[in-house]
């Protein structure tokens, strides 16, 4: 799948999960966690000399199932930290943005 689709899978992942919580926003946060698992293209780059090994490293630990665990508690615990301030306090729980993470990440290397 090309990057613009997994954007669109993420988002409508945090559509399912949040969606009637915080309303458009969790398509946002769903679009960033689909597109997390692909991040690792830089790090790729700036490691290695050539294309394929690259591509082996993209393919690797970040488009893992325990990259999607160890990631979801992460950054949910990051978003519900920075997100749950004052005037959106209790809109939503720490389980909420794990579950969102959880499957944005998950379903980026099942459809990739």
């Amino acid at each position: 799948m090309d990057s613009l689709t997994q954007i669109v899978l993420g988002a409508a992942c945090g559509e399912i999960v949040l969606g009637k919580k915080i309303g458009n926003k969790a398509m946002l946060f769903g679009a960033i966690g689909g597109t997390i698992p692909d991040l690792d293209v830089f790090i790729g780059r700036w490691l290695y000399g050539n294309e394929i090994d690259a591509m082996a490293f993209h393919r690797g630990f970040m488009h893992s199932i325990v990259f999607a665990l160890i990631g979801s508690f992460v950054f949910g615990w990051i978003t519900y930290k920075l997100y749950n301030k004052e005037k959106r306090l209790g809109t939503t729980t720490l389980k909420n943005w794990i579950w969102l993470y959880f499957l944005s990440i998950f379903t980026h290397p099942i459809f990739r």
